[in-house]
């Protein structure tokens, strides 16, 4: 909302009254946004952990070491991997942002800020894409079940 909001403000806001408020509203409602956002990753980051040593356990040995392979480990720790930086990232674009906010001292910094908070926008995404992956591609954490109507 941030980058949206500062497009509007830089390209179209001294065009229009309407717009210069909307994009304010948008900079704005990023920060109501951001800050619960960077503590929900901190409690799907401490979830992912629990569901992950779940998982782990559930799986037989043979299982581990497929996953443990080159090609297995590709996703599985990617997507952990990747939810640990996503979590510190969005923390800390929460304190800049906040910073943004509270003083004009970091004003100068909010082109790289936007920056940042794309970047890690497009990394959120792919986790989630990895994530998808995991679940409905590769089964984790799917319990297999045999139906009860398998004879017709």
């Amino acid at each position: 909302m941030d980058v949206v909001g500062q497009l509007l403000l830089t390209t179209l806001g001294g065009k229009s009254q309407f717009v210069k408020k909307l994009g304010e509203r948008l900079a704005g409602a990023s920060i109501i946004l951001l800050i619960p956002g960077a503590l929900s990753a901190i409690l799907s980051r401490l979830t992912g952990e629990s569901e992950a040593e779940r998982v782990w356990e559930t799986m037989s040995p043979a299982a581990q070491q497929i996953l443990l392979s080159e090609n297995g480990a590709r996703w599985f720790f990617s997507h952990a991997v990747l939810g640990t930086y996503l979590m510190y990232a969005l923390l800390a674009l929460a304190v800049w942002r906040l910073l943004l906010e509270l003083g004009t001292r970091f004003q100068r910094t909010r082109p790289v800020y936007l920056a940042a908070a794309m970047v890690v926008l497009a990394a959120l995404l792919y986790q989630g894409r990895t994530g998808g992956e995991l679940v409905y591609d590769q089964g984790v954490g799917m319990i297999a079940t045999t139906s009860a109507h398998s004879g017709n």
